[in-house]
């Protein structure tokens, strides 16, 4: 009997411990699972984490390239643009020295050099200028016409290229469309030299003495020294219109021809023997 108890008490003893092994067993699996859930989440948080920065970084990279890019970009624009303009200074005064030799043949060198130019900077007006002034001393003046007429496209109120547009007609012996342009050069420019080195002569022959003087005040306040601009002031300041006097220092058509233009426009005509009055 007493056997019987003991047996039955040690089953339940061995229940009893299953009962714990499996509690415990099963427990430590809760927990296995709970860690390997959480190093799982955390990983993943971590991973999530790093690629959140790697695409921070690289967004923060690409905005400082695309910074440093577009910084580039405009510093070698700027460089660009400053060499274009060391460039076309080099060629205007390599052009206008070549002009200022009044030489035909260095004219024609000037002409290439222009023209050149204007191949690459068909809306700078200095060139187009330049450009004028060689062809005019080459002895081509209705080319200097366009030239100048060109030029005054882009940059209507140059009184240089007016002025020129005025010893062009007056190399084609048109005194009349000379004047002209001269006179438009003056509204440019009141104190243009290039014109009034015309005009002061032609009005001082006209009997427009306060005109003449005027001109001959800019001549002589931008060169003295010139005997014949000194000579010209003192006449407009005597009132003194003697043509044959006036044309000692300035020569002169009939005054007849400033009454009005040739019939046809010379600058339009292809003949290229035309003299100067």
């Amino acid at each position: 009997m007493e056997n019987d108890v003991a047996c039955r008490r040690k089953e339940v003893n061995l229940k009893q411990r299953m009962r714990v092994i499996v509690s415990v067993a099963v427990s430590f699996m809760f927990v296995t699972l709970l860690v390997q859930n959480y190093r799982h989440q955390r990983d993943t948080d971590q991973r999530l984490a790093e690629m959140q920065r790697m695409v921070q970084v690289a967004a923060n990279g690409s905005a400082t390239a695309g910074s440093v890019v577009a910084a580039n970009t405009h510093e070698r624009g700027s460089i660009d643009d400053a060499a274009g303009r060391r460039d076309l200074e080099e060629i205007l005064n390599r052009g206008w020295k070549l002009v200022d030799q009044r030489s035909p043949e260095q004219a024609r060198k000037a002409i290439h050099l222009f023209s050149d130019a204007i191949k690459e900077n068909p809306a700078n007006a200095e060139l187009h200028n330049g450009l004028g002034r060689a062809l005019l001393i080459a002895g081509r003046p209705r080319e200097a016409i366009a030239a100048w007429r060109k030029g005054l496209t882009f940059t209507p109120n140059v009184a240089d290229m007016q002025s020129g547009i005025g010893w062009a007609y007056w190399w084609l012996n048109d005194p009349y469309r000379a004047k002209d342009a001269w006179e438009r050069a003056l509204v440019m420019n009141p104190r243009s030299v290039d014109a009034w080195s015309a005009m002061a002569w032609i009005d001082l022959a006209l009997g427009k003495h306060a005109e003449a003087k005027q001109g001959f005040e800019e001549l002589v306040k931008f060169d003295s020294g010139r005997k014949s601009w000194v000579m010209g002031l003192s006449m407009a300041q005597g009132h003194n219109t003697n043509v044959s006097q006036v044309t000692q220092f300035f020569s002169l058509p009939a005054l007849v021809a400033f009454e009005r233009p040739l019939p046809i426009d010379p600058a339009l005509v292809d003949s290229a023997d035309v003299s100067r009055p």
